[in-house]
């Protein structure tokens, strides 16, 4: 994941330019995901990081010679110093060619400025344990580096915003979500969401925030930017669990444990579109890539597939004899999808495009396996074992594993930052 980063410019020292115009364009042949941001910094401060963000988007570039393989900002009126940060993911990620271009007060170009990339991104593991605290694991190195307190209560799961900088915690104890700024490990807020909050889950584009409350028997939606809950809760089934979206359908899925049923949320309005019902209690819950397709975990053995366009169960995937299905989690491509089976500790793998298990990939994997993340390049998984107190390292290209890292008691949930996966 590289970082692409002009640092500070002195507006003055470029012709004074009125206006910018920041663009990504994929030189390559796969598909790239990139955030990019024009930030503007104060003359005081400057040549700090302490900027105003003047403009920031997310976007899938598609191969070159496709018509959207290129991000522009538009023109962006500028102050006195600013500067340019943009951050790419995905097969495509190193073929990325960022430019500045800076325009007078009538709209004709001055100049225009390649960006270089400066470093690759950090990637970091956020691991929910049965303690108060979030283990924070470095993946380049796979070393414990930091642990985040959400004390007085444990907390249960984590998501952040797609550029890594924000990360959300659900608290069940307390009743709250619990947002932390991942530069400097700071509560910037605790959010109050009602009745235990069962997971947290952020909209792929990062506008949205989704926590599910176990007690209360709904979602509330909290609003990225004012960190404010959006309108009232919307109900669901009994004692919801996880959630997974498929924007391009603008739809949100809520695994019901005790209905057993997917309640399915219209994203622009935030409204119940309909309940499908299911023959025992989900768990987990994901969506591929390209939101055609939701697979739901079943606490017995089973993965139901559902098609997005039409809510209907396309399939059933028998895992037998594993038993104890409970998370799942699709390689970036979109081709694979891991599932932990808790009961007979292994993982298995399924082909998400014939929707069948794959021959001979069973992973036999400690005791209790429960969480699994993917990293957003596809090449590792992170998969918690609830009773050894580990985290799993596990190369996905050559079937090994990495490392094993002790973290606090009892791992239930990992999460991967930034992740880009819109």
């Amino acid at each position: 994941m590289p970082i692409y980063d002009s640092g500070p410019l002195n507006n003055n020292q470029t012709g004074r330019a009125a206006f910018a115009e920041v663009s990504a364009a994929n030189t390559g042949l796969f598909t790239t995901n990139v955030s990019m941001q024009l930030y503007e910094l104060p003359p005081l401060v400057f040549g700090t990081q302490n900027n105003n963000l003047f403009f920031t988007n997310l976007y899938q570039l598609q191969p070159r010679g496709n018509p959207n393989n290129t991000l522009s900002s538009g023109l962006v009126e500028l102050g006195s110093a600013f500067g340019v940060r943009v951050i790419s993911s995905g097969p495509g990620e190193d073929d990325i060619a960022v430019h500045v271009t800076l325009y007078d007060a009538d709209n004709n170009i001055i100049r225009t400025l390649s960006v270089p990339t400066i470093a690759p991104t950090p990637l970091f593991a956020y691991v929910s344990t049965s303690s108060t605290r979030v283990t924070v694991i470095d993946t380049s190195t796979n070393q414990v580096v930091e642990s985040l307190t959400t004390d007085p209560a444990i907390a249960s799961v984590s998501t952040s915003t797609p550029d890594g900088t924000r990360l959300y915690v659900a608290v069940q104890g307390s009743n709250v979500i619990d947002v932390f700024d991942t530069t400097t490990s700071a509560l910037i807020i605790s959010i109050p969401t009602g009745g235990l909050p069962q997971s947290v889950v952020m909209r792929p584009d990062g506008l949205q925030v989704y926590a599910t409350n176990a007690m209360t028997n709904n979602v509330v939606v909290i609003d990225v930017d004012t960190n404010m809950t959006i309108g009232a809760p919307i109900p669901t089934g009994l004692n919801p669990f996880a959630v997974a979206f498929s924007l391009p359908v603008s739809k949100a899925y809520v695994t019901d444990f005790s209905g057993p049923s997917i309640t399915v949320i219209n994203t622009n309005t935030l409204s119940v579109i309909t309940t499908i019902p299911l023959v025992a209690s989900p768990f987990n819950i994901a969506a591929t890539p390209d939101g055609s397709k939701v697979f739901v975990c079943l606490n017995t053995n089973n993965v139901v597939v559902i098609d997005t366009a039409t809510d209907s169960i396309i399939t059933t995937i028998n895992l037998s004899p594993s038993t104890g299905v409970f998370d799942i989690a699709i390689t970036p491509d979109g081709t694979k999808a891991y599932v932990s089976a808790s009961t007979t500790n292994e993982i298995r793998v399924i082909n998400t495009i014939t929707n069948a298990l794959m021959n001979n990939a069973t992973i036999p994997l400690g005791n209790g396996p429960r969480s699994i993340a993917i990293t957003p390049d596809g090449t590792k998984a992170y998969i918690t074992t609830f009773s050894e107190n580990i985290v799993h390292v596990f190369d996905l290209k050559t079937n090994t594993f990495l490392a094993t890292i002790v973290v606090d008691a009892m791992p239930n949930d990992v999460s991967i930052a930034p992740n880009l996966l819109f």
